[in-house]
C-alpha cells in the first residue's frame, strides 16, 4: 500500500472533474482510494468521488494498493493537484 498527499487547489469541483479522475485513475491496476480524514471516496467510482465534495486548499490523502500501487499514488496526487 502507498500513500500520497496533496492539496485540492482548483476553485471549483463538478461532475467533469469526478469523470476526468475516473478515467485517469482506470489507466492503473491498483485499486484507488481518497481520503480526507471523514470520507473516502474510490478513484475508478464517479458517484464515490462526486461525494468527495472536494475543496480548494484542503489536504487529502491518495491511497493505492496493488501492482502498481507506488506509481498510481503518485501520478493521481499529480493529477488532481494541477486539474
Amino acid at each position: 500500500m502507498d500513500k500520497v498527499n496533496f492539496v485540492y487547489n482548483k476553485d471549483t469541483y463538478n461532475a467533469y472533474d469526478a469523470q476526468q479522475i475516473v478515467f485517469e485513475a482506470c489507466k492503473f491496476q491498483s485499486e484507488i482510494i481518497f481520503e480526507d480524514g471523514n470520507k473516502r471516496g474510490n478513484a475508478k467510482s464517479f458517484i464515490g468521488l462526486l461525494s468527495m465534495k472536494f475543496l480548494k486548499g484542503d489536504e487529502y490523502t491518495v491511497i493505492a494498493e496493488g501492482a502498481d500501487s507506488k506509481k498510481a499514488a503518485k501520478a493521481m496526487a499529480e493529477f488532481i493537484s494541477h486539474l
